[in-house]
C-alpha cells in the first residue's frame, strides 16, 4: 500500500496545483494550439488578392512566380477547409512582404475590397510594404480606383506567362529596380507580331506570283532570322 500511495502521489499533486490554479483541460488545449498556431504562421513573399471570378488567371500567375522560388499565399492553396477564411486570410495579408491586387474585368467589391483596403492601410504604417497592382489578361484598367492609380501598375498583356510582366512583378515583389533590359523584352512580342505581318504579305505576294521566287526566299529568310534574334 505503501508503494502504490507512493506512485500515485506526484500525479494527485499535478491535479491539486492545476484545479488550485483554476486552469481546465479545455483551457490548457486552447493555450497550446493558439501557441503552436502562432509559432507555425509562414511568411510569404506575396499575398495574391483578387476577385473570386478570376481565381483561374491568377493562379496561373502564382505557379509562375512559383516556379521562380517566390513564396505566395494564394487562397486555394492555404485555405483550410472548415477553417475560418477571413481570418486567415487576414492572417496572410499581414505576414506576406507584399501584396499584389489583380484586377480582372470586375469592379473590386465585398471582400476583396477589403483586402485592398487593408493592404492600402498597412502600406500607409509600414513604408517597406507594397502594394502591386497587377493587371490581369484582358483585365480593365478603367475600374482601378484613386488609391491604387497612385502606384505603379502590371499589365499582362501577353497572357499569365507574359515574361516583361513576370520580370517587373519579381522585381516588385523583391524591392529591386527592374533594370534597362525590361525595354528589350517589352518590345519582343510587338516586334515579333510585326514581322509575322510581313511574312504572311510576302506570302500573298508570292502566291499571286507577284514576287520573284529567289527574292522571296532571302526576304523570308531574313525575317525569319529577325525573330530568332529577339
Amino acid at each position: 500500500m505503501i508503494y502504490l500511495f507512493a506512485s500515485i502521489k506526484p500525479a494527485a499533486a499535478w491535479m491539486w496545483h492545476h484545479s488550485s490554479t483554476r486552469v481546465s483541460l479545455s483551457d490548457r488545449n486552447s493555450l497550446v494550439v493558439q501557441h503552436m498556431s502562432a509559432s507555425e504562421v509562414e511568411n510569404y513573399d506575396v499575398f495574391l488578392s483578387h476577385a473570386h471570378v478570376d481565381a483561374e488567371a491568377v493562379e496561373k500567375i502564382g505557379q509562375v512566380l512559383l516556379n521562380l522560388g517566390i513564396t505566395v499565399w494564394l487562397d486555394k492553396w492555404v485555405l483550410v477547409p472548415g477553417d475560418l477564411w477571413q481570418q486567415e486570410m487576414a492572417r496572410g495579408l499581414d505576414h506576406a512582404s507584399t501584396c499584389a491586387v489583380c484586377i480582372g474585368q470586375t469592379t473590386p467589391k465585398g471582400w476583396f475590397q477589403q483586402e485592398i483596403q487593408r493592404a492600402l492601410n498597412r502600406q500607409a504604417k509600414e513604408k517597406t510594404f507594397r502594394v502591386i497592382p497587377v493587371i490581369l489578361p484582358e483585365g480593365d484598367t478603367g475600374i482601378v480606383d484613386d488609391f491604387l492609380e497612385l502606384r505603379t501598375w502590371i499589365e499582362f498583356k501577353n497572357g499569365h506567362d507574359d515574361s516583361a510582366a513576370v520580370h517587373l512583378l519579381t522585381c516588385g515583389i523583391r524591392g529591386i529596380p527592374p533594370g534597362a533590359s525590361i525595354s528589350h523584352h517589352t518590345e519582343g512580342p510587338d516586334e515579333v507580331k510585326r514581322i509575322r505581318e510581313k511574312l504572311i504579305r510576302l506570302r500573298t505576294l508570292r502566291n499571286e506570283k507577284l514576287i520573284d521566287e529567289v527574292i522571296a526566299q532571302e526576304a523570308q529568310r531574313r525575317l525569319v532570322n529577325q525573330i530568332l534574334d529577339l
